[in-house]
């Protein structure tokens, strides 16, 4: 019940601030970086949370982890991260993003090619862990995040295209993607914690996917 609770306070957090006025309020208010800093803060401080109810909570096992699950899961998440890295540094008013100024339409980087890269990255990163976490509440916590990435890609691509109305819509993006610094900044730095959560993962949440790994390649 525990993590539910908290899953459901973390997913409505994130959708109360998108869907209200809140997030205009708060930049007029304390500015575009202290709404950044508020807004990371807790959704740290939301996420530690989960966490926290996800480790305490009881198991129920459904099925046992597939040998290939250790796998996909690094590179699933590795994918992850790197479209959140993206998606952190891309401009981008047709998604959910830290910031629209710097936005060109002629040149949308990345954002041309994958228009949600912070909810696609959430995506990756939750089914990833689905099978090599076959018990209950972990696959709460995972089916719940990919399942709110997936439906937030649709809303917020529909809300974005009222918005903007169909003349701007099409000619924000009609442009083809490629690749720019901030793609680049953006995927190195989501390989970097990637890198972190993986040597980290098994002192923080108890299975460590790096030494499985190293089983299964036969490495020491």
């Amino acid at each position: 019940m525990n993590v539910a609770i908290a899953t459901l306070v973390f997913i409505a957090s994130h959708v109360v601030i998108a869907r209200t006025g809140l997030k205009p309020w708060l930049t007029k208010k304390i500015g575009p970086r202290g709404y950044l800093a508020a807004y990371s803060l807790l959704s740290l401080a939301l996420l530690g949370w989960v966490i926290v109810a996800l480790l305490a909570a009881p198991r129920a096992v459904l099925w046992a982890a597939p040998g290939w699950s250790w796998a996909f899961a690094a590179i699933a998440s590795l994918l992850g991260f790197m479209l959140i890295g993206i998606g952190a540094l891309s401009p981008n008013p047709l998604s959910v993003s830290f910031r629209d100024a710097g936005f060109d339409p002629e040149r949308p980087g990345v954002v041309g090619w994958v228009r949600h890269p912070l909810l696609l990255g959430l995506t990756f990163w939750a089914i990833a862990h689905v099978p090599a976490n076959g018990d209950w509440p972990s696959l709460a916590l995972f089916g719940v995040s990919a399942a709110f990435g997936l439906r937030g890609m649709y809303r917020v691509g529909l809300r974005k295209r009222q918005q903007l109305g169909p003349a701007r819509w099409t000619s924000m993006t009609a442009a083809r993607g490629h690749v720019d610094t901030r793609a680049v900044a953006g995927a190195l730095a989501g390989t970097a914690l990637w890198a972190i959560a993986l040597f980290a993962h098994g002192a923080l949440f108890g299975a460590n996917p790096l030494a499985v790994l190293r089983a299964q390649l036969g490495l020491l």
